[in-house]
């Protein structure tokens, strides 16, 4: 017996690896070819049907997810469905041409990548107004970059921290979320605590969560409860003593420029509203300002693993391992807190481009684009007679508030199944439907049930990201480029 004929035994350190880091056998590799080359010698000899078809519908009824993510296509076009929106049969090609390393770098440096056809086509929002641009022309300035830009993963992250970092246009104005939305793009990739410290003096959420109104003698307690609830730490790890004092130590900042506070883009500090006084947070006392918050609260392991967990659900699948979930923890704190270093992590992560991540989320709207931004526009505000998902009902964020005109962002199959050929595509290849949820944006803080509605909230990322499927798993259909799957299989598509 020679060795390709011996059967593998895994050795203690083998077992004892995670499984994102175990290796892929010999054995199973010559299996999976052996089975293809099996499918397309059946397919020869089925006289009068596509051969394409056959392979593919040998391919989903024996393989399920296993192996899909083989070929090097069926990699980089996973890559480019995560990492963004999808990619062209160019891109894809271009991708499957590099190592894992180096398509990582490709979609990670983005910043290296010219965005001047963009810029010279985005219209011009008019911020020096009594109110500011309108919801409206946010929404399709935002949109428009989505379809148009060069550089989709950072827009993918902008959609992760909108809905994170809660704010919604039921309380915020047009332009303050135009403002944070600039925000987010700029520090898409920067350590943690100095976009929380930005975040907490941003107009946008200074309104929303109430920072506007925090001041010295009459704290407001709103922001400083989801900071740890919410952003960071999350419920368990502080006191209600610890919510006490860092609202006071965010005293002090308020909106200026404008006579109504909600269409007002500048903040101040203003030394006349803070609270000087000692303060005693999770066990240290001084005189303490929401940065000195901030910085006691992004260190902790609470907020390293809470972090490094929902950014993987939103890139991978949800309910990641615990040792995956610390291993990118591990990440964070190493890396002084960079978001950059974990993003590039996942990337790399043989857990990324496992059988559990393949087509595990579901589209959202935005990985399915009109030939020209009008169309998708129009698409994106709201069609009539959709119907949401998991009871979302509520004004929503930037791109998914009813009270802003948007009815929500629905599952709108009656549109998208009447919709002509022509008019409806996905990036890389056709689709048939899109699916997303509206979001419940109202302040849900205010009322009885604020932290089971607003941690419900906060798992579904403005509803605007890729979501986990309800429905049981199915053997895998591939886009255009994946393999050469036929388009058909793919219209039939809801996952990425």
């Amino acid at each position: 017996m020679n060795m390709d004929d011996a059967a593998p035994t895994p050795s203690p350190a083998t077992r004892s690896r995670p499984i994102w880091r175990r290796p892929v056998s010999r054995r199973a590799v010559l299996a999976t070819g052996a089975a293809g080359a099996g499918a397309a010698a059946v397919a020869v000899l089925w006289k009068g049907t596509d051969l394409s078809q056959i392979l593919n519908r040998v391919r989903d009824l024996t393989h399920d997810y296993q192996g899909a993510l083989s070929s090097p296509r069926v990699r980089a076009a996973h890559l480019l469905r995560r990492a963004g929106f999808g990619g062209s049969a160019e891109q894809i090609d271009r991708l499957a041409a590099m190592t894992t390393a180096d398509m990582t770098k490709s979609v990670l440096d983005y910043q290296q990548t010219l965005n001047a056809t963009l810029d010279g086509q985005l219209p011009t929002l008019d911020l020096s107004s009594a109110k500011g641009p309108t919801a409206g022309a946010v929404q399709a300035w935002w949109l428009q970059r989505m379809v148009q830009t060069a550089r989709p993963l950072e827009e993918k992250l902008t959609l992760f921290w909108h809905g994170l970092l809660t704010s919604g246009l039921d309380k915020a104005g047009p332009g303050q979320m135009y403002v944070q939305n600039e925000l987010f793009r700029k520090m898409a990739l920067a350590n943690f605590d100095d976009l929380l410290k930005a975040v907490s003096k941003d107009p946008a959420m200074m309104i929303y969560l109430d920072t506007e109104n925090n001041r010295r003698g009459k704290p407001n307690e709103n922001y400083a409860r989801e900071l740890m609830e919410l952003f960071t730490t999350g419920i368990g790890h502080y006191t209600e003593d610890d919510v006490r004092e860092s609202a006071r130590s965010f005293t002090g900042w308020t909106l200026q420029g404008g006579k109504q506070p909600r269409y007002t883009m500048r903040s101040a500090f203003n030394a006349r509203y803070f609270d000087s006084g000692q303060k005693a947070f999770m066990g240290k006392t001084g005189n303490f300002t929401g940065d000195d918050i901030v910085e006691m609260l992004v260190p902790l392991r609470a907020t390293a693993e809470r972090l490094s967990g929902r950014l993987f659900s939103f890139f991978a699948y949800q309910n990641p391992e615990p040792e995956v979930v610390r291993h990118l923890a591990d990440t964070f704190q190493q890396s002084h807190y960079n978001v950059g270093a974990v993003v590039r992590e996942i990337f790399s992560m043989d857990a990324f481009y496992s059988a559990k991540a393949y087509r595990a989320l579901v589209k959202s709207p935005c990985g399915i684009d009109r030939p020209d931004a009008a169309r998708n526009r129009r698409r994106c505000q709201g069609l009539p007679g959709g119907r949401q998902r998991d009871g979302a009902d509520g004004p929503g964020a930037l791109l998914s508030t009813e009270r802003s005109g948007l009815a929500g962002w629905h599952f709108v199959d009656q549109q998208l199944d009447t919709a002509q050929p022509d008019q409806l595509r996905e990036r890389g290849g056709p689709a048939r439907r899109g699916i997303v949820a509206g979001a419940d944006r109202r302040a849900a803080h205010r009322h009885a049930g604020r932290r089971e509605c607003h941690e419900r909230h906060a798992r579904w990322p403005a509803c605007l990201c890729d979501r986990p499927s309800g429905r049981p798993r199915r053997p895998p259909i591939h886009g255009a480029g994946d393999a050469g799957v036929s388009t058909e299989l793919m219209e039939m598509s809801t996952h990425v």
